[in-house]
């Protein structure tokens, strides 16, 4: 655990664009950030726990995930290194984490204190607004992430759902890079692990899609826009 931290490894993280070098190195010296380390399982923070921090993902990934009364984990989205999490409590009277945040492989993490974002010092400076107008960006594009997954999980069909996901993901060549395992990817989409395994294997033998465990290609995009219809 280091305190102060380093422009090493954050520099080009969304949070900090715009903001020069000797500047970022200031505020993470004046907002007392501390880095931290986490191995693949952990939590770094639990859904309903008192929101004090923001966190800077260095490396890794982080599953945000919602515990379902059922005993099921649910996920959210994941973050993917060089994005933000635990921001939703910035604003709002609700002083809480929202959701889970569980490292998906060993992590690297920045934690910066919650109150540094609303603390302006007397001077003003101009690296501090542009940290919260950052961060006001990175909030509504996470908003639009949210609204991408409640189209996929509002869909009754898993084979809608899956279609909805592979067509939102894939390239300019059908290809999807699985960023998440099989078990990882049920969960996002809100089924059991067996029922989307036999759901790609249908569509597999369909000719419309080619499944592997990193990547699917998608072989015939029309046949698979019509689950979307």
């Amino acid at each position: 655990m280091e305190d102060g931290g380093s422009v090493t490894g954050i520099k080009d993280n969304r949070l900090f664009k715009d903001i020069k070098e000797t500047e970022l190195d200031k505020m993470l010296v004046c907002s007392k950030s501390v880095s931290k380390s986490f191995s693949k399982g952990k939590t770094v923070f639990y859904e309903g726990e008192a929101s004090e921090s923001i966190y800077v993902l260095l490396k890794g990934r982080v599953a945000a995930i919602k515990n379902l009364a059922s005993g099921r984990k649910n996920i959210i989205y994941e973050i993917n290194e060089n994005n933000i999490f635990g921001e939703h409590s910035f604003f709002g009277d609700d002083n809480s984490y929202k959701y889970e945040a569980q490292a998906i492989t060993d992590i690297d993490v920045l934690e910066i204190k919650k109150d540094f974002f609303s603390c302006f010092c007397e001077k003003s400076c101009g690296h501090h607004r542009q940290l919260v107008k950052n961060l006001l960006e990175i909030l509504a594009a996470k908003e639009w992430l949210a609204l991408k997954k409640l189209n996929i999980v509002s869909t009754p069909s898993l084979k809608e759902r899956i279609a909805i996901f592979l067509l939102d993901e894939a390239d300019e060549k059908g290809r999807v890079v699985l960023k998440m395992d099989r078990e990882t990817l049920a969960d996002y989409l809100g089924v059991q692990r067996p029922s989307l395994s036999r759901s790609l294997m249908q569509l597999q033998e369909a000719g419309i899609i080619e499944a592997g465990r990193k990547e699917i290609v998608i072989k015939n995009i029309k046949k698979l826009e019509e689950f979307c219809i």
